[in-house]
């Protein structure tokens, strides 16, 4: 821990809202900490406090319902990979674990931790969004459900309010004719920083799509859901032609930026093959 700070290690979830709410600005929660660490490490910010909630094993685990999905907050990549109710419901999930980072950060990251760092670069909310899901908050004055698309407010900015603590993600039940799929750009085979990354959903009646969204990741302050995309593809076949004109709509709502992983010019080129790769695997994952 570094020099200087206050650590806390709540029993229950109502101990570390309370903390959370009396601390405020000063203090940073605590899951994986393979963000924040490297982050309060570099000087970033004014923490003074660290809360952790390692402790609060109600976050933990992934659970099948009627309705869909239930991933705790503080559920590992790794443990998502090793997860046979993910395996039977959600396997497009496990492909994000494929390209997340190396070993090392799947068996300490967490979910819940991907989404609050609400870096552009990450790779689960992507598909999450894609997929529909929804996150449940608590804080001191109760407990809120919210769309994952209205969860990331600007880069490294959420919805949470003082107090507040993310401990549920909720993904809907997979329906007949559905595909999904994530891709992932990034300068290498490990451990890489996602260059630009594309999730596509098609939900399908025979040939007709019924639905579609694209998500893009690392090519703007937050994820960017391209609505543009289900109004050119809904009521159509989902032909090459078709596919070809959605990949466009997505390169255009893409806001890049260039850095030294790429220029912007560079990562519209990637998000035209991402989406167009993704957007063929989730109509024949669809299909079958």
């Amino acid at each position: 821990m570094p020099h200087g700070l206050a650590y806390h290690r709540p029993a229950s979830l109502g101990e570390a809202c309370a903390l959370l709410a009396e601390l405020g600005e000063e203090a940073l929660p605590l899951a994986g900490g393979t963000d924040v660490l490297v982050d309060l490490r570099r000087g970033a910010g004014q923490a003074r406090h660290v809360v952790s909630l390692r402790d609060l094993e109600e976050l933990r685990g992934v659970r099948l319902e009627e309705d869909g999905l239930r991933i705790g907050a503080l559920t590992t990549p790794a443990e998502l990979a090793a997860s046979e109710v993910l395996q039977g419901a959600r396997p497009e999930l496990i492909e994000v674990v494929q390209v997340f980072a190396g070993p090392q950060i799947r068996n300490r990251a967490t979910v819940g931790g991907n989404l609050c760092t609400a870096t552009s670069c990450a790779d689960f909310p992507p598909l999450l969004i894609a997929l529909g899901a929804r996150v449940r908050l608590v804080g001191p004055d109760g407990a809120r459900d919210l769309a994952l698309e209205d969860f990331f407010v600007d880069a490294r900015k959420t919805a949470l309010g003082p107090g507040e603590v993310l401990v549920e993600i909720s993904v809907p039940a997979r329906i007949p004719g559905e595909g999904a799929r994530y891709e992932a750009f990034g300068l290498r085979a490990g451990s890489f920083i996602t260059v630009a990354g594309v999730a596509a959903v098609l939900r399908l009646a025979g040939e007709v799509c019924l639905g579609a969204r694209v998500v893009l990741g690392a090519v703007g302050p937050t994820p960017l859901l391209v609505r543009e995309v289900e109004v050119l593809l809904l009521d159509r076949a989902p032909d090459d032609d078709a596919l070809r004109e959605a990949a466009a709509a997505a390169t255009a709502a893409a806001l890049p930026i260039s850095d030294v992983r790429g220029s912007a010019e560079h990562r519209r080129d990637v998000v035209r093959a991402l989406a167009t790769r993704a957007l063929v695997t989730a109509r024949e994952r669809a299909r079958s």
